[in-house]
Formats: structure tokens, sequence, C-alpha cells
């Protein structure tokens, strides 16, 4: 009876408000990005100017150039499902990659539930209103894939996973908006609503997996959270830009940092939510 004790440790209050705390400011985040972006003339209008301007920005990318960049997500789903199927293996543990699908699986739900039925894009004469791309299936499928390596990683490398996954979904949110698939909020949304199902999940793992050894993630996940802050903060400067100057492409470098310091807070979150589940229960 001490040994499951000992491998099925029960999570603290805390622990359990914590992931629960984060995947609801995690799903908010989503819904005032689109409140702002969809039903604001500033918002439309912004995220509009974002999406000419990066589509415009390498007027010499050819047709191949794009392929390849619309390529991008399906490339980090199968990376990660590589990646994932060693991590499986070496644990033999199938549960975190159980709860792991169960994220993809209602991280693209939500997503295309948002797009197809819930979000109604208001006509304010800036955005054509029938087409709604808000939120990104692209961007969702790619931080999706990120997210269960996240989770089924092992307690030391979970940092590391973190700033590689933060690094694809930034990559494939940008490389959507070069293509002119997505505008800037549409692929941050999609970035808060993985990561708050990945939150859940995290909460999933830590009462059902094994006691881990204790691994120093806090540095890496501050770490992480100031360079996303940073980058947010780095992001206002061409943000108040582009409200002066519609051009020189300060709204899709607005954009493009916006997308990088929420791809990064994300990985900071979730690294942090994931620490080691080393808590021991009294003998």
């Amino acid at each position: 009876m001490t040994t499951t004790a000992h491998h099925r440790p029960a999570p603290t209050v805390l622990q359990a408000l914590a992931h629960v705390l984060g995947a609801v400011l995690l799903f908010g985040g989503a819904v005032a990005v689109g409140v702002v972006a969809l039903t604001t003339p500033t918002g439309q209008w912004l995220d509009e100017l974002a999406l000419r301007q990066a589509t415009g920005a390498f007027p010499g990318l050819s047709d191949r150039a794009r392929e390849l960049l619309d390529l991008l997500p399906w490339a980090v789903g199968v990376v990660s499902a590589v990646c994932l199927a060693v991590l499986v293996a070496r644990s033999r543990r199938l549960a975190p990659a159980l709860t792991g699908a169960a994220v993809v699986v209602l991280s693209n739900l939500t997503v295309q539930l948002l797009k197809r039925v819930l979000v109604e894009k208001p006509d304010l004469g800036i955005q054509e209103a029938a087409g709604n791309s808000f939120p990104s299936g692209h961007t969702a499928a790619a931080a999706a894939a990120v997210a269960v390596v996240l989770l089924a990683a092992p307690a030391r490398s979970r940092p590391f996973v973190a700033l590689l996954g933060a690094a694809a979904t930034t990559a494939t949110g940008i490389a959507t908006l070069l293509n002119g698939w997505h505008r800037p909020s549409d692929v941050v949304a999609s970035l808060l609503v993985v990561a708050g199902w990945a939150a859940l999940g995290g909460l999933v793992l830590r009462v059902t997996g094994p006691v881990e050894r204790p691994a120093p993630a806090g540095a890496w996940s501050r770490c992480l959270a100031v360079l996303g802050a940073g980058a947010l903060a780095a992001g206002l400067l061409p943000l108040w830009a582009a409200l002066r100057v519609p051009g020189g492409g300060w709204a899709a470098m607005a954009g493009c940092a916006a997308i990088l310091g929420v791809s990064l807070l994300a990985a900071a979150a979730l690294a942090g939510l994931q620490a080691p589940r080393s808590r021991r229960p009294r003998p």
C-alpha cells in the first residue's frame, strides 16, 4: 500500500488550482483577443493591416517557397509524433500519449467550433465579414502536437522542449501570416486555446503519473516568461508606430512580436505548471 501511495501522489489543492486557474486565464486571454480583434474598429483595422503587410513583405517569394511554408504545420506534427513515440517507448507509459491525444482533439475541436459555429465577425466595413478566419486551425494543429510532446517529456527535458516548441509554434504562426492564411489574432487565440487544454491535460498527468525526481525547471520557466514579456513589450513600439503611420510594415512587425511573445509565455506557463511531480506522502 505504501508503494502505491509512493507512485500515485495526490496533487495538493494549490497544485490543482494552479492548473485550473492557468487554463481559465489562457482561455480568457483567447476570448479577450477575439473581442478586441473582431468587435472593435481599431482591432479589425490593425489585424487586417498586419495581414496585408506580412503578405506583401516578400514579393519575390516563389510559389514553391510558399508551398513549403504551408507544409510547416505538417512538419511540426510529424516531428512531434516521432518524438512522442520515442518518449512513450522509453517510459513504457501510455497515459501521456492518451492525455496528449485528448488535448489534440479538444484543442482542434474548440478551434473549429469557434471558427465555424460560435464566432460571427461583425461587418465594420474594414474586413470581409463573411470570411471569418478566427482562430487559426493551422496554428492549433502545430501547437497541440508540440503540447503533447511537452506533456510526455521527462521533467528535466520539459523546459528545453518548451523552448523548442515555442520556436516551432512561432514559425508556424508567422508562416500563416506570410502566406495570407491568417491574421495575428487568429494565431494568438489558437496558441492560448491549445495552452489552456494542455494545462488541464497536465493536471490529469499530475494525478495519474508517478513521482518524479526534482529537476531545476523554475529558472528555465522564468527565463521563458521574461523573454515572452520582453517580446510583447518590444512589440508595443511598432504597434504605436502602426497607429500613426499605416505604411512601413509596423503592424506586421507588431503582429509577429505578439505571436512570439504569446508562444514564449504559453510555453513558460506549461513548463511551470508541469513542475516535477516530486511530492511524496507522509509515512
